[in-house]
């Protein structure tokens, strides 16, 4: 029976004193990523000339951007860009999350779906990495057409045959975060994902900056490319928009002290929201919770079923509940959002429209690059303080943050970065492609 040298580790802490255990399995952790790491190295160089023959002999280069969660899909500039391209040739590949039946981002079939469904709406190439019929994570080696480039589109929940590590053999891989990293916690870094993808890109150098010293690898992965959500309002700078006099309320799932970032606020203020939205017919009320607040709520028994399930109605009764991750447009035609979220606050930043930060007490901080866009926002920590802004700010209209937020928004530059053709110039460099 074969066993890796890393392995032993483990097998020995269980055998270990108390007060040794961990400190066994923390090495054989650190041995198992330093294995997993020359593996992938080796393996890199390798494929990066096969590729270039590839290349050379005018064949295109399957990209598989791999996604379980279409709420989480930011690609679309690189997917665009690279359908334009004589090189690449783009396909969404559609996968189950791997998280166990307990947890309150277990996955179902009707869910997997309507991932898919939402691709093909788009008229884009997507094709399933999942067999229901089998309950089996079909491999990429294994996938028609076999992806020579892989962009992942989330970290976590990785089934082992469909990661990094495994698919190192025969494609290069990269990373876009979902969202636009807010927090200083490990999650947006540290994690063996983190080191294992061939790239990972991200904002600015704040952020580079900031990875870089706390990454086991120190950054040698990262690059600065900006992030391809942006790149919406890039695109669309010309556009003209209606001003539909649209709140949107949305609320981060984070709303226990057992979860990592404990930004939720939604059990302190989504009533009183929901009751101000009543009395205020004359905006039109957009409720866009985290895709996972409901299911988290429901998980953890924090609200009965019942409670939860007439709270979503509600919204839909006075306005719209929006639960899709095509929100762009929705944010350029509102003219307040009310959230405490990380993630949307440099999205919405971009529309230069007035914010509200519910400020939770036990929150993690924000990074440095997205403190900078906090420091423009209006902040409530309670009802009566978000009852003062909303009628002032918004009933009002003394919007007195709109000079700060555009002193900011200059700084930033972020309006004239493409990120998809950063992205798209750092492969084919790779690549030596002209």
């Amino acid at each position: 029976m074969y066993i890796k040298f890393s392995e032993i580790f483990s097998i020995l802490a269980l055998f270990a004193p108390v007060k040794m255990r961990e400190k066994i399995r923390s090495i054989g952790y650190d041995l198992k990523v330093f294995q997993n790491l020359n593996f992938i190295s080796k393996n890199r160089s390798r494929v990066i000339k096969q590729l270039k023959s590839k290349v050379k002999d005018g064949k295109k280069l399957n990209v598989a951007f791999f996604i379980y969660d279409e709420t989480k899909w930011k690609n679309q500039s690189i997917y665009d860009l690279m359908e334009e391209s004589e090189i690449f040739e783009p396909y969404i590949f559609v996968t189950k999350n791997c998280a166990p039946k307990n947890n309150f981002n277990y996955q179902k079939a009707e869910s997997i779906k309507k991932v898919y469904d939402f691709f093909k709406a788009k008229n884009m190439k997507v094709k399933y990495a999942y067999d229901f019929k089998k309950d089996f994570f079909i491999p990429f080696e294994m996938m028609n057409p076999k992806p020579d480039i892989i962009f992942y589109c989330h970290p976590w929940y990785i089934y082992k045959t469909q990661g990094p590590v495994m698919s190192s053999k025969y494609a290069l891989s990269y990373y876009v975060p979902y969202s636009i990293s807010s927090s200083m916690g490990e999650q947006e870094y540290y994690l063996r994902f983190h080191l294992y993808v061939g790239t990972q890109y991200v904002i600015n150098d704040l952020i580079k900056k900031y990875f870089s010293e706390n990454m086991k690898n120190k950054g040698a992965n990262l690059k600065v490319a900006g992030h391809p959500i942006l790149d919406y309002f890039y695109l669309n700078k010309n556009k003209h928009y209606i001003d539909k006099k649209s709140v949107i309320y949305a609320p981060h799932f984070s709303v226990s002290d057992t979860t990592t970032l404990k930004w939720g606020t939604f059990l302190d203020m989504g009533e009183f929201i929901l009751d101000w939205a009543k009395k205020h017919p004359e905006f039109n009320w957009i409720y866009k919770p985290h895709p996972c607040l409901k299911s988290f709520l429901k998980n953890r028994n924090l609200w009965p079923e019942e409670k939860i399930e007439k709270y979503w109605d509600e919204w839909n009764k006075i306005g719209q509940v929006y639960e899709s991750g095509d929100y762009l447009d929705m944010f350029m035609e509102s003219c307040l959002m009310i959230t405490d979220c990380g993630s949307f606050k440099t999205e919405y930043f971009m529309t230069q429209k007035p914010q509200i930060f519910l400020k939770s007490k036990n929150g993690v901080p924000f990074n440095p690059s997205v403190e900078k866009i906090n420091q423009t926002c209006y902040k409530a920590e309670n009802t009566k303080e978000l009852e003062n802004i909303l009628e002032k700010v918004l009933i009002y209209g003394d919007d007195y943050m709109k000079d700060a937020r555009a002193k900011v928004y200059r700084e930033c530059g972020y309006e004239n970065n493409f990120a998809a053709k950063n992205i798209i110039d750092d492969i084919k460099n790779t690549l030596e492609v002209v």
